[in-house]
């Protein structure tokens, strides 16, 4: 699971399409879940293993992402998706 979404990389004139959840944090006491996803050119550079070109850190409320009180990838995606970041993103 990831999203397809150009984000201009700053000063660089390259943008990384393919964004993918990669690390995730939950702080229960603290009622926050803290992700972070990183950017590929696209699909293929992410499946050849390629470093990524930028990584974006979030952070939920544990409730809006945790409704049941366990994670779920689909639910995470679509908080990201919830930002002003990913608004127009798509799943890919």
């Amino acid at each position: 699971m990831a999203l397809h979404h150009a984000i201009d990389i700053e000063a660089t004139g390259v943008a990384a399409e393919y964004w993918r959840l990669t690390h995730l944090q939950a702080d229960l006491a603290a009622g926050v879940v803290e992700v972070q996803v990183h950017g590929f050119v696209d699909e293929a550079a992410r499946r050849a293993a390629r470093s990524p070109l930028s990584r974006l850190h979030f952070r939920f409320p544990a409730e809006t992402v945790m409704p049941q009180g366990s994670l779920n990838l689909a639910v995470l995606y679509a908080a990201l998706r919830g930002t002003p970041r990913f608004e127009d993103a798509r799943d890919a």
